[in-house]
């Protein structure tokens, strides 16, 4: 059990305007894996993961299913500590034991989604160093010319293995847990790769301090490339849950996935904005789950709009949590909104920061902002990320706190104050170009670089635009004389994700730029502007 204590003294420098922290908290243990070993011992009988179309599997036959894992990735194929295994395959209890095989292993686990275009795989293959791949059947990995590396299936590695057992590894708390990529500004996307130390509190905090409860029915929704899933599988291990893992097609319709979430008695679900939105526009919505008592939110900006109010309003037993964290922190604040609390805003925080964290706003000479008053957001503490899979990259964002020796800080770009009437944290809006998309961070450089490479295109700008439902949506400013719009959109989701393909397009003479030369995305698409064509995304309710 983790032992609640206030927080100590600040080391030197914390106790300046600007400077926040969350409480401090001995979590009892070095890694996730200890949490979930736990839950098992206690439980074993116990569902953990009930797949569609599969018999539930319990948390002792988890555990064995992991452990062969274990043992094959250490005594057939070498794996081990500082090793990163690429796990290609759909959710559900193979996956989940193939990632905690990859744990106990020493190793950390790099999902990747095959639907991606082959250069985007070979890509984040590259930029990886996986040492092994691991593929659904039938799924054939990337043909990465210069590599030798192995490629395994999840069935071959669930295969009991006959040899003695190999000795396991002891893993540090800053020992890699996983690798996510997401879209860079250097128009390839980056990994950034994330440590036991942040996962195990992670799992700790929301096991037993985020209001969640224990032993709840967690849907499993999220793409397994979005960090969002890493919070499903060990949230709901931590805590002695039961993991519901939808068919692929269910998660993709919005009827089907709601008549999920109440066929099986759903408790707790985590959705972005937009998915929220859809789901509650339908004939059957989230008011209908009779089961259902904790919406989660991460990703986009949370708006509690009248069909929001209405459901919290109706069943004030169900709570809204708006959780914010980049990637490269995981969690850091979380605000829970509730009838029952009276604070139905329509733009709520961002909230008050979880267990063991911390963060700063800063002004651009990176000087403590009073509260009240709006600058940089900087984190810390134990969510901090390793970095990325390129050192270069990761010199420019994960920084030295300029007033604690030896203590790293993530550079958010996003701009905030601290509220200090309610203690909370509230966004506004960020200080670089980033977009998020359907809950993805998008650099519009990336698609951007793309463009500017296509046959006619002379120059190209990508931009984020708010629709009147709350959501964004990408367009794209045009000059020279680019191919029709069905082209465009062709030659991108060629080699990009469809979240990072536009869906307007525009012709300009040429960009708008500011007096000191930068580009202008502010005046984007440009005076005038000829809309090309519109080229609607698919509605997706597994974003």
């Amino acid at each position: 059990m983790s032992q609640h204590t206030d927080p100590p003294a600040p080391p030197d420098g914390c106790a300046l305007p600007g400077h926040h922290r969350g409480p401090v908290v001995d979590i009892g243990a070095r890694t996730a894996l200890d949490l979930v070993d736990r839950e098992t011992a206690a439980r074993p009988d116990a569902f953990a993961v009930r797949e569609q179309g599969r018999r539930p599997v319990s948390y002792a036959e988890l555990d064995r299913l992991a452990s062969t894992v274990t043992d094959r990735l250490l005594g057939e194929f070498g794996v081990g500590p500082g090793d990163t295994v690429l796990i290609a395959a759909r959710a559900g209890v193979d996956f989940t034991a193939a990632v905690l095989g990859t744990l106990r292993a020493g190793a950390a686990y790099l999902p990747v989604d095959m639907t991606y275009p082959r250069e985007r795989i070979e890509q984040i293959f590259r930029s990886s160093s996986a040492r092994l791949m691991v593929l659904d059947d039938g799924v054939r990995g990337p043909a990465v010319p210069g590599t030798d590396t192995p490629t395994t299936t999840l069935t071959r590695l669930l295969v009991e293995y006959a040899d003695p057992p190999p000795p396991r590894p002891r893993i540090a708390p800053e020992d890699a847990s996983y690798v996510i990529f997401t879209s860079g500004s250097t128009g390839a996307p980056k990994g950034i790769v994330q440590t036991h130390r942040t996962l195990a509190n992670l799992a700790a905090w929301q096991a037993g301090g985020s209001g969640l409860g224990r032993e709840r029915r967690v849907l499993q929704c999220a793409p397994l490339t979005f960090d969002v899933s890493v919070q499903e599988i060990f949230y709901t291990l931590a805590s002695g849950g039961c993991l519901y893992v939808p068919r692929p097609e269910v998660r993709r319709d919005p009827r089907d996935l709601m008549d999920y979430i109440i066929g099986e008695a759903v408790e707790v679900v985590d959705f972005p904005q937009s998915l929220i939105d859809i789901l509650m526009s339908l004939p059957v919505t989230l008011e209908d789950a009779p089961a259902l008592r904790h919406v989660i939110s991460a990703g986009e900006t949370v708006r509690v709009t009248p069909e929001l109010s209405g459901l919290l309003t109706r069943r004030p037993e169900i709570t809204l949590h708006n959780h914010y964290g980049p990637a490269e922190n995981h969690m850091v604040t979380s605000h829970s909104v509730s009838a029952s609390r009276g604070n139905l805003e329509p733009r709520p925080p961002v909230g008050a920061l979880v267990w063991n964290t911390y963060i700063r706003i800063l002004d651009e000479e990176l000087a403590p902002v009073p509260d009240g008053e709006v600058g940089e957001v900087y984190i810390g503490g134990v969510g901090v990320a390793r970095g990325y899979t390129d050192p270069e990259l990761t010199r420019t964002v994960f920084v030295a706190d300029p007033f604690v020796p030896g203590a790293r800080l993530y550079r958010t770009r996003d701009r905030g104050v601290w509220r200090t009437a309610d203690g909370t944290l509230q966004l506004l809006g960020r200080i670089d170009d980033l977009i998020k998309v359907r809950g993805n961070a998008v650099e519009p450089r990336e698609p951007e670089t793309r463009l500017a490479a296509l046959p006619g295109v002379k120059d190209a700008a990508v931009f984020g635009v708010a629709r009147a439902d709350g959501g964004t949506e990408l367009h794209a400013a045009l000059t020279g004389d680019p191919p029709p719009a069905q082209e465009l959109r062709r030659s991108l989701l060629a080699v990009l994700p469809d979240y990072m393909v536009p869906v307007r397009w525009w012709v300009t003479d040429e960009l708008p730029y500011s007096a000191n030369g930068k580009l202008d995305r502010r005046a984007l698409p440009g005076p005038g502007a000829r809309q090309l064509a519109v080229v609607p995304h698919q509605s997706n309710a597994s974003r």
